[in-house]
């Protein structure tokens, strides 16, 4: 059975190193499940099928911290053509904006996790629709 992945793709990235970028997309194997970003998604996936993924919007990080972060179109089209994707979920406004543009249409549009927008029946609402969207494709 092919594989579920799921990408979320959340905002700022710090993967800039020595003047190169790191690979466009994470699996779960380095994040912290204790990290305020990831304990929010991570512990309701545990008994599904899915294998989670994450991206990231930019790839430049500003010096000034006032310095708005400019979106990389081309960061975040490398994010989501580097594999193929059960689904794409846009978890910032940044990435909603970013996919819009490249008229990519995400599976759902959330918050980011460390938002207070975010709320707990969003990501099980969340994994709802994957479950559907999994049953109808195997029906």
């Amino acid at each position: 059975m092919k594989e579920l992945k799921v990408l979320f793709i959340l905002e700022n990235f710090y993967g800039f190193r020595r003047g190169r970028l790191k690979c466009p997309v994470y699996t779960t194997a380095i994040c912290n499940p204790r990290n305020a970003t990831y304990s929010r998604i991570l512990k309701y996936f545990k008994d599904t099928e899915f294998t989670l993924y994450f991206g990231e919007t930019t790839s430049q990080i500003g010096t000034d911290k006032k310095q708005k972060f400019d979106l990389d179109l081309e960061w975040l089209k490398k994010t989501v053509e580097y594999d193929e994707w059960f689904a794409v979920v846009a978890c910032c406004k940044k990435a909603e904006d970013g996919l819009k543009t490249l008229k990519i249409k995400p599976f759902m549009n959330l918050p980011h996790p460390t938002s207070w927008k975010w709320r707990k029946q969003m990501i099980v609402d969340c994994i709802e629709n994957l479950n559907n969207k999994l049953k109808n494709e195997r029906e």
